[in-house]
């Protein structure tokens, strides 16, 4: 008798995986990376930016997916967009801003950043995060995370 195959493990395709499409289409948030920076940097008001890394390598990107656009609604018409990096460069992106843990969730006013929720939080905890680093006149003082690559 042959031995049952192990289940495959499906791919996440975030150009067409149902909560990044959802994340995108309902709850308007945008995709940036190195390249396009910028113009996430350009847009006016205060933004919420998700840095989430591959979710094939960290499920809980997908976690994040779900959980920003909620912490967009929480806190209202305050966010004026929602952006999300490119998860090949998440990772990348977010040392600039000095996160060590994934996924962040942080707030940009224009183009001063002013902090993040780092790493998965229960819901109080997250909102209370956002609500004192949204209030913040400027950000922390700017410091570069040296992360090393994780191999799973």
């Amino acid at each position: 008798m042959a031995k049952p195959k192990p289940p495959v493990e499906a791919v996440v395709d975030t150009a067409v995986h149902p909560l990044f499409a959802r994340l995108r289409e309902e709850a308007g948030f945008a995709e940036f990376s190195g390249a396009t920076l910028e113009t996430m940097l350009e847009a006016p008001g205060l933004k919420m930016v998700l840095f989430a890394e591959d979710p094939n390598l960290r499920r809980e990107t997908l976690d994040i997916a779900v959980i920003g656009p909620e912490l967009r609604k929480a806190l209202g018409a305050a966010v004026a967009s929602g952006w999300y990096t490119a998860v090949s460069e998440g990772r990348a992106l977010g040392a600039r801003y000095g996160i060590r843990k994934f996924p962040a969730v942080a707030l940009f006013r224009g183009a001063e950043y002013l902090g993040a929720a780092e790493g998965l939080m229960g819901w109080d905890e997250y909102i209370q995060a956002l609500v004192e680093i949204g209030s913040r006149e400027k950000g922390p003082s700017r410091t570069i995370a040296i992360l090393q690559k994780t191999e799973d």
